[in-house]
């Protein structure tokens, strides 16, 4: 296993065709994660029998509970990129010792999460702009979903550090478990059955920290029982600061990207706390089933970072772009077709969480504008996963910042003095359409960076034969 020539030799993530590779890698993640999200709505299905001031606390709350996972999926990206590169040289003591910590950081960020989180709720939820009306409901939710967010931590990380070695099916079926695993719970704790009394909103998060619990020793189970490239011998663990550099070069533009969407959505709460609740409870559906949409490409992406990583430490710069292109047609499509269902279908999709007619309305307008730009984003998200996969997390930093701190806050705070809640919306689709106009540029360089031998003279592009033999070479699956 050590062999550095022979590892690479034999290992199908650097000779079996990206396409292949592409389908059987991000297929098990797509399909678990689109399951994953219809499960998630049918646990805002719940939350939604409670009325609308559920909808709304735990919108308000979801800021925290995105903050916690943000951190460690932003880890998570750190191990993966870093564990994938280090497997793709044949370092695979190295890898071992990377995973060893983010086990560690995992354990780390959980506590620090549960005590800052639990001295300072009161502060959080008025940072928040909390409505008076579900101050109570939203303390209450937060309370218990702090208390085991150290269950949240560990099967991320452990997640990624499995999908680091290339494989995506274990960590998504972990997951996936678990989702239905709460999604049984919700109604018994939730409205009550039986001996269990009914929680409400309370019952919800219960439901959710069970399931956190069930997926953490599910996916410790699948580590110890599984032999791949890694190990996991404590003999191989030494803190080391190299280590955790590369980490967090991915990691730590990562996580600001993240933490950068979590005070964006604080800001979107501010405002439309300005309008009613109802419109944080429109937000919240719409989110939701955005989320929905986007996990198609979010699986796509997941089973392309290994492959370009792998690639990019092998030295196979032609295989790192053969993965953008594959990898950017597929998001293109699939979020495209989600495109058509939420532009010409949003009251069908709003109708199965709002009895309200004035809320059904509220939640379908905010669908159709906030979407209109919507299918850019998958292309766009796939160049954000190629840049992380290659250790240049700062740039993917730098386009995501300049998406949401460049176009969309400054939308954010002209378009509603025009055009009043509606311009909360639009701020969504311009934003992603002048986010997907630079992401061009960002290409390109990055193109030129891949570029082997000589540098392509730019008359090549516009030969005939070339682009049809390189355009062949790209979409042969």
């Amino acid at each position: 296993m050590n062999g550095g020539g022979d590892f690479i030799k034999e290992n199908e993530m650097l000779n079996n065709s990206v396409g292949f590779l592409i389908v059987k890698l991000s297929f098990p993640v797509m399909a678990g994660m689109i399951v994953y999200s219809l499960f998630s709505l049918v646990d805002t299905f719940y939350v939604a029998r409670l009325g609308s001031k559920a909808l709304a606390a735990i919108t308000i709350s979801m800021p925290i509970q995105i903050l916690i996972t943000s951190v460690a999926a932003a880890t998570g990206v750190g191990l993966t990129s870093f564990i994938a590169r280090s497997l793709g040289q044949g370092e695979v003591n190295m890898a071992d010792n990377t995973a060893w910590h983010g086990v560690i950081a995992g354990l780390i960020y959980g506590v620090l999460f549960f005590f800052v989180g639990m001295s300072y709720i009161d502060d959080l939820l008025i940072f928040f702009s909390c409505p008076p009306e579900i101050f109570l409901l939203s303390k209450s939710y937060l309370q218990i979903i702090l208390i085991a967010c150290v269950f949240t931590f560990i099967p991320i990380l452990l997640g990624s550090i499995i999908q680091g070695e290339g494989n995506t099916f274990l960590p998504v079926f972990a997951a996936l478990l678990a989702i239905i695993f709460n999604v049984v719970l919700d109604p018994v704790f939730i409205f009550g059955l039986g001996f269990v009394k009914g929680m409400g909103l309370d019952g919800a998060a219960v439901a959710s920290v069970l399931a956190q619990i069930l997926s953490t020793f599910l996916i410790i189970g699948i580590v110890c029982k599984r032999q791949a490239f890694l190990s996991w011998s404590w003999r191989n663990f030494k803190p080391s600061l190299k280590v955790i550099i590369e980490i967090y070069k991915v990691g730590l533009p990562t996580m600001i990207m993240e933490i950068t969407g979590v005070v964006i959505m604080l800001y979107i709460n501010r405002v439309l706390a300005d309008h009613s609740y109802a419109s944080i409870a429109a937000l919240g559906i719409f989110l939701r089933v955005r989320s929905l949409a986007y996990m198609p490409v979010y699986g796509i992406s997941q089973g392309a970072m290994p492959i370009a990583a792998f690639a990019y430490g092998a030295g196979n710069l032609d295989r790192v772009k053969e993965t953008i292109i594959k990898a950017s047609i597929l998001s293109l499509f699939f979020m495209g077709g989600a495109w058509l269902i939420m532009q010409y279908y949003p009251l069908w999709i709003i109708d199965f969480f709002s009895d309200d007619p004035s809320l059904t309305l509220l939640a379908s307008r905010c669908m159709r504008l906030a979407t209109i730009c919507m299918p850019l984003m998958g292309p766009l998200l796939i160049l954000y996963t190629v840049f992380q996969a290659l250790g240049k997390g700062t740039t993917a930093m730098c386009l995501s910042l300049l998406r949401q701190l460049g176009f969309f806050l400054p939308l954010l705070l002209i378009l509603p003095a025009y055009f009043s809640i509606n311009g909360v919306w639009l701020a969504f689709s311009i934003s992603e359409l002048m986010s997907a106009a630079v992401a061009i540029l960002f290409l390109i360089r990055l193109w030129r960076e891949l570029q082997t031998g000589k540098k392509l003279a730019l008359l090549m592009l516009f030969k005939t034969r070339y682009m049809s033999r390189r355009l062949l070479a790209w979409l042969r699956w």
